[in-house]
């Protein structure tokens, strides 16, 4: 009792798969779903089935709280080896050398993407040197032990 009327198109999983894969641009998932004449449970069956992954929203990147956060964390991490200065070891010092390291050089792209020198002001700029001298002597506690 097939008519023609009850026959389903075969579904292009190929297709289904890259409009999914393709993230937000392609739409939502109900969007993907009814485009390709499937139900949105169907398309999530599939894509549980298969593992597929939605590439991820292009988000603008907040260069300065990224480095405000980079900042925090590494005061945060040496008022926690002042706590402990006996029990810190090579592995710790080491840990915070990499992310001092790790902060100048976001410090340096964020300069050189927005072109500017001065990207902070007078107030943040005495922050930061004072966080690097921070650090810095705490580095030479911490090496001599």
């Amino acid at each position: 009792m097939d008519s023609a009327e009850n026959v389903r198109p075969a579904v292009d999983w190929e297709a289904v798969r890259a409009d999914y894969e393709g993230g937000l641009e392609r739409g939502s998932t109900v969007e993907i779903a009814a485009r390709h004449g499937i139900t949105p449970k169907t398309l999530q069956n599939h894509v549980a089935a298969g593992g597929w992954r939605r590439r991820a929203q292009r988000h603008s990147v907040d260069r300065g709280a990224i480095i405000t956060r980079m900042f925090g964390l590494l005061e945060r991490q040496i008022i926690q080896l002042e706590q402990h200065m006996k029990e810190t070891g090579e592995k710790e010092v080491a840990v915070l050398g990499k992310l001092a390291t790790t902060l100048e050089k976001l410090i340096e792209i964020d300069k050189a993407e927005t072109g500017s020198k001065a990207a902070q002001t007078p107030m943040e700029q005495k922050e930061i040197e004072d966080l690097r001298n921070k650090i810095a002597v705490r580095l030479a506690q911490l090496r001599r032990g």
